[in-house]
């Protein structure tokens, strides 16, 4: 058995403690640990982990049904960069209706995605800011002042009857309101063209 102060094999069991019997070691016949010790407490941590990791794992496969209800805002390291391509794929995964017709209405109001609106309050669409449904918005943008506003719902109601438009935190969420949107507006394909 070696202990953590000079690696030797030099020691002396006690019950409750080792000592060390190393004469060339700072710790000559002082109380130390033994490895098999901390072998113990390292083998323990990663039990420990390992049972934590399988108790909090949450499956997240698809369900063949996806609402607006269903997603979640878009994770800092999830963020992609904003491009046409890109945008195709987030619209594809939020299961946007009418994909083809969102992604030309979506270049046309973002000026191929470089409009002021989709650089300073990351919204593509022109999207209000929502004071009922569900919404991904983190706030107003009020253009006359261009000013950004951060809050919930509750509390940007005093708003309401200014022109405003809704502020996301990244492209991605835009996108998500816009499923939560069609959602709560469109249960038809039909319905969404003729709209």
């Amino acid at each position: 058995m070696k202990t953590s102060c000079c690696h030797s094999k030099k020691i002396h069991v006690q019950k409750e403690y080792v000592l060390c019997m190393n004469e060339e070691c700072e710790n000559f016949m002082l109380p130390t640990v033994s490895k098999a010790s901390s072998k113990l407490v390292n083998t323990v941590f990663a039990l420990s982990f390992f049972i934590f990791f399988l108790v909090s794992f949450n499956d997240f496969s698809y369900n063949g049904k996806v609402t607006a209800s269903s997603l979640t805002k878009t994770s800092v390291k999830d963020i992609l960069p904003l491009s046409e391509e890109n945008l195709r794929r987030e619209l594809d995964s939020n299961h946007i209706i009418c994909q083809e017709q969102v992604f030309a209405q979506i270049m046309i109001e973002s000026g191929h995605l470089n409009s002021y609106l989709a650089k300073r309050a990351n919204n593509l669409l022109g999207m209000r800011f929502p004071f009922k449904r569900k919404t991904s918005a983190i706030g107003i943008f009020l253009p006359e002042s261009n000013l950004v506003i951060k809050g919930t719902q509750e509390e940007l109601k005093k708003y309401r009857t200014q022109n405003h438009y809704a502020v996301y935190a990244n492209w991605q969420d835009c996108v998500k309101d816009y499923k939560y949107w069609q959602d709560q507006s469109f249960k038809l394909t039909e319905r969404y063209l003729s709209f």
